[in-house]
């Protein structure tokens, strides 16, 4: 029926849109979603993501046709939901675990690769620090200028940032950064480089 028809299209009728129905996945009584039904409760998460669109739009199919039968705000709902939320977590938490391991790289290599698009389990981080009092001192521009910038790895980020807010004998008792606020370009990158 044409669009903005008196028989129920968009803007006639009195549902519209609403009258719209889930198309019918059988075909000859074969269900083309596989065997399984939303009866039978949620939809089995995949052991990895599917490959193809047609694999990930089946089991999002599966998963909207159980969810419309228990009800989204359903306490089973919220299991399902919070286990397709640790799914996701946990493949944030695998990338972190890929790449904690990479093989050493040069530092024209790291300042290359932070001029690239994101990528899963790595960070940027700036070899003299991106504090208020270095931004001041130094200017955006020279702090987030490509020789300041590398991309490595998210878990040694994380120890980098640990190891620059931890007291250190070496630093008069106070943590690397504190050491180093007020101190020139050259004293922060010798010890950015170091670290």
């Amino acid at each position: 029926m044409p669009a903005g028809s008196p028989d129920g299209g968009v803007g006639g009728g009195s549902l519209g849109l609403f009258q719209i129905t889930p198309r019918d996945n059988t075909i000859d009584g074969v269900q083309l979603a596989g065997d399984w039904r939303p009866d039978d409760g949620p939809p089995p998460l995949p052991p990895k993501r599917p490959e193809t669109t047609e694999g990930r739009m089946k089991f999002v199919r599966q998963a909207v046709r159980w969810l419309r039968v228990v009800g989204r705000l359903s306490p089973a709902a919220d299991i399902f939901i919070g286990a397709l939320d640790q799914a996701e977590d946990l493949k944030r938490l695998t990338d972190m675990i890929k790449t904690a391991n990479d093989p050493p790289a040069t530092l024209e290599e790291l300042q290359a690769r932070a001029q690239m698009p994101p990528e899963a389990g790595y960070e940027d981080h700036h070899i003299v620090g991106q504090f208020a009092q270095n931004r001041l001192q130094f200017g955006d521009q020279r702090i987030d200028s490509v020789e300041n910038t590398v991309r490595i790895p998210k878990v040694r980020h994380l120890d980098i940032n640990g190891w620059y807010s931890t007291p250190n004998a070496k630093y008069d008792g106070v943590s690397p950064r504190d050491y180093l606020r007020g101190k020139s370009w050259g004293e922060q990158m010798q010890i950015g480089l170091r670290c």
